[in-house]
């Protein structure tokens, strides 16, 4: 499997790497290290520093990238171009009036690279250990629960499977008053046929709360959820990428899984439908 990282010089950035050695063990194949021009004319070394900690994992291939412009192009760029499997984007650590003006680094990279992206934060725990991964019941559920599968599996870590149930109003579309869980009871299944064992967990409110409040509350690790692209004529000016949003307001690393072939036949700029199963590798 091909992982990508973007190196910089910061707290984050080392959390990105040593996220990216957690899959690497699990995962093997190979590590792309990306940087900008800028960032390697204030540090020459970068490349050669970070390739060094990534030495002890048998079986592992290296590779060095440097690209022109801000951080976010390289990365996007980068990414249409290697087609990783994952890419793993440190936070620019914007917030307020930054992050106004100069927008997000998290967005635009979860917005519009082709791959699974990683947003690298720090774990609870020193690696990652307990993963938690919301599932919709709509159809990029399998996918988004087979990826998890693969990373629980990669890293040997505890997966715990949330569905929340909303009855919020959506715009101009109706509503109800109850909500009703949808029935996810073959994502379970699908994942112990796939050999893990899931924690089932079940909340109602808003969902974006609710996803925020369950990382607080079950001291997790790592968040993993399927990209969802929203059409804006069907909510109007309040549609939003639920993923996009999560990835920024989280706390821990986030996984936004979208499985390569998502993008096989999409031009540059365009996105392709998601797929209704599969896996990272695939």
């Amino acid at each position: 499997m091909k992982l990508l990282v973007f190196v910089e010089p910061t707290s984050r950035g080392e959390w990105a790497i040593t996220l990216t050695q957690d899959l690497a063990l699990g995962l093997r194949g190979t590590v792309m290290l990306l940087t900008t021009n800028e960032i390697l004319a204030e540090d020459p070394q970068i490349l050669d520093r970070t390739a060094e900690k990534f030495s002890g994992i048998a079986g592992l291939s290296l590779e060095k990238r440097v690209r022109p412009g801000p951080a976010r192009d390289a990365i996007v760029e980068e990414s249409r171009e290697s087609r990783p499997a994952i890419t793993i984007v440190p936070p620019a650590g914007r917030k307020g009036l930054a992050r106004w003006i100069k927008g997000s680094r998290v967005k635009d990279v979860v917005h519009n690279a082709p791959s699974t992206v990683m947003v690298a934060r720090k774990p609870v725990s020193e690696h990652i250990r307990s993963i938690l991964v919301t599932i919709s019941g709509g159809p990029m559920s399998e996918t988004t629960a087979l990826g998890a599968c693969e990373i629980a599996q990669a890293i040997h870590a505890q997966l715990t499977v949330l569905h929340v149930t909303s009855s919020v109003t959506i715009p101009f579309g109706e509503s109800s008053s109850t909500p009703t869980p949808r029935d996810i009871t073959h994502i379970r299944d699908l994942l112990t046929r796939n050999g893990v064992e899931p924690r089932m967990r079940l909340r109602e409110g808003m969902v974006v709360n609710e996803i925020l409040h369950e990382c607080e509350a079950g001291g997790y690790d790592l968040l993993i959820l399927g990209q969802h692209l929203v059409d804006m004529d069907a909510g109007g000016p309040f549609s939003e990428n639920i993923a996009e949003v999560i990835a920024i307001q989280c706390s821990i690393p986030v996984l936004v899984i979208r499985p390569r072939r998502w993008f096989e036949d999409a031009s540059p700029g365009q996105q392709a439908e998601a797929p209704t199963c599969g896996k990272l590798s695939s």
